[in-house]
Order: structure tokens, then sequence, then C-alpha cells
């Protein structure tokens, strides 16, 4: 019998982007997202919001980063929502991810602070309120990253010793990362990876992925409806059509699940994928629907709890006109529901 991950104390959920992240505290609108939606989050089915928070931008050195009053507010008013909806929310420190970003072997003097105000603020409190130490880290020598990430769960730990933590290794919160990552002796934690592959296909077009020029990519990989390179492509181009083949496989997606799930085994500690999905606006419907249906599906198989990325935006569950916000029911995606097990409204 296949290995099953252990059990997080949720199953199925969607990131809210677009409120607290690369904003300044004056330029958030406070009630971007209301009771409401996560009132709609839980109809369709989800038990858990993970919730983007960009601190680095919320709390900047020269404020000593003190999360600010007006953001406190907000906090407290999605911890109070979820709570009211016996959902899981998670708090998570999110940074910036376009491909010229790196992660700064300085950040634990952002990290440490940040996470000793939170821990202290909702100790004992909101007890299905979950803290996520860092948003895939990159770009940063990987025992580094391991010794940031293990003092900073100490100093939660030193404040509150009975909230669920999540943990995610350097490379993007890959494979690899996680299993490099410190073995934490701790039966609140839960390890942390996220699901793009094949990258190939979900992010073409992408511009923050220099993908712009990367199209009709389709999936499972299929020689007779693979397109040409661009003419003017250049060489990091031309390698991702020529490595597509290997990386665009059902089998070469299906092995990774084994393999998180035999992680969380070993470590005899839930896993979880934060983070998953397909954009909405390079890729036909019905292929990205398919690609969701394999990955939701292989996770299930595996008992591996997922947060897909995200609710609204460009890898949304909505059908979205640019510059509009969707609406609730009647831009939802309702295909995409069925292939996320997710409840039609």
């Amino acid at each position: 019998m296949a290995d099953m991950a252990y059990r997080a104390p949720f199953t199925k959920g969607v990131n809210f982007t677009e409120w607290l992240e690369f904003k300044t505290p004056d330029q958030i609108d406070p009630d971007w997202f209301t009771l409401k939606d996560f009132e709609n989050a839980r109809s369709l089915g989800a038990d858990v919001v993970r919730l983007p928070i960009h601190f680095e931008k919320l709390c900047p050195p020269e404020t000593g980063y003190k999360v600010p009053d007006s953001i406190w507010k907000i906090l407290d008013n999605v911890a109070s929502w979820a709570d009211s909806l016996d959902m899981c929310l998670i708090f998570d420190f999110h940074n910036a991810t376009d491909t010229s970003s790196t992660t700064s072997a300085d950040v634990e003097q952002v990290l440490s602070p940040v996470w000793e105000q939170l821990s202290a603020r909702y100790r004992g409190r909101f007890p299905k309120l979950i803290f996520e130490i860092m948003n895939e880290p990159h770009g940063i020598d990987i025992p580094v990253w391991n010794g940031i990430i293990e003092r900073v769960f100490n100093r939660v730990r030193a404040i509150d010793t009975d909230r669920w933590v999540i943990v995610g290794g350097a490379d993007w919160n890959s494979l690899t990362g996680m299993r490099a990552l410190p073995v934490f002796d701790d039966k609140k934690v839960i390890y942390t990876f996220h699901f793009y592959d094949p990258h190939t296909f979900t992010h073409q077009g992408a511009w923050w992925a220099d993908m712009l020029k990367v199209r009709n990519i389709p999936f499972p990989y299929d020689p007779a409806r693979m397109p040409d390179p661009p003419a003017d492509a250049d060489e990091r181009v031309k390698n991702i059509y020529l490595n597509y083949p290997a990386q665009g496989s059902v089998e070469a997606i299906a092995k990774r699940f084994k393999e998180y799930a035999g992680f969380s085994a070993q470590r005899k500690a839930p896993v979880f994928c934060g983070e998953f999905g397909c954009n909405n606006f390079a890729v036909e419907n019905t292929e990205r629907v398919g690609w969701y249906r394999l990955v939701a599906g292989l996770l299930d198989e595996y008992s591996i709890p997922r947060i897909s990325w995200d609710y609204f935006g460009s890898f949304g569950l909505f059908f979205e006109e640019p510059g509009k916000r969707p609406r609730f029911p009647e831009d939802l995606n309702l295909e995409l529901l069925d292939a996320l097990k997710l409840k039609r409204p």
C-alpha cells in the first residue's frame, strides 16, 4: 500500500491573494475581502484560507518592524471570521517571488520581530489560526535558510507552544528544499511544498516568470500538438521547449506525489501543498481543468491537503474580465470547481 501523508487539521481551500501583498499600509483597502467572501469560500467546501501577507512592505525597518494598527485590525477581523465559520486560517509571511528576486540572508531581521508580535498577540486565541513562517525562500543557500527557519520557529515556540506552525524549504518550497529542512521535533509542525509542474505548461505566457513568448503548450505533452519555439527565441526559451517532453508527461507528475507522501511518513508529520495552479489567461479552459483534475486527484489519493492559488486572480476560480472584480456565484468556473472537488453553489 502506498504511503499516506500524516493528517493536517484541514483538507482543501484557497489563497485569498491581491489584498495584503506588495503594498504599504496606506495602499490597502481594508474591505477588499469581507466576511461574505469567507462565507462564500466556505459554501464551496473550503475548510481553510491561506492569507499571503507581505510583512516586509507592511513593517519596514524604520518602524522597528512593528505591525501597524490598521493591519492588526484586518488580521483580527479575518481570524474572527474564520473562527466563526469553523475554518482554518493561515497567516503566510509572503515575499517577492518574481524571477529577479532573491531572499536576503538578512531576512531574519524582519521574520523574528514579526513572528514574535504575532505569537504574543494570538497566544491562547483562535486555535484554528496557523502560522506559516515564510513563503518560497529562494536564491539563498539551503544551510543558511535552514538555520534561519529553525531559529524563528524556536522564537515562536518560546511564546506560543500550542499552535500549528508551517515550515517550508529553500529553493521555492521545492521537494529538494523540504527534504533538506531540519527535523522539527514538534507535534504541531506541518511541512509545506508548492506545485506548479510542469512549469512550462502552468506558467506559459506569464510575464513574471519570463514566459511571455511561451504559448500553446499542451498538457500532457503531445508531439502532434506541440508548437515550435518562437522564431526569435533565445537559448533559454529554446531549452524550455526542448525539455518539455520529459517534464510534461502524466507519469512525471504522478511520481512526485508519492515522494511527498513518503516524506510525510519518514518525518511522521503532515505535509501540505500550499500553492498549486495554472494560469487562466494563456491556457484553454479544458486543458487547464484537466491539469487541476489530475493534480487534485493525486493529492487526494495520498491524503495531502491542498490550497489552490488563488481565489480571485489569474490562477483563480473565476472567469475574469480585466479591471473587474469577479461576481460570486455568476462568474465561477464550474468545471474547475468540479475538478477541485469543490461544491457548486
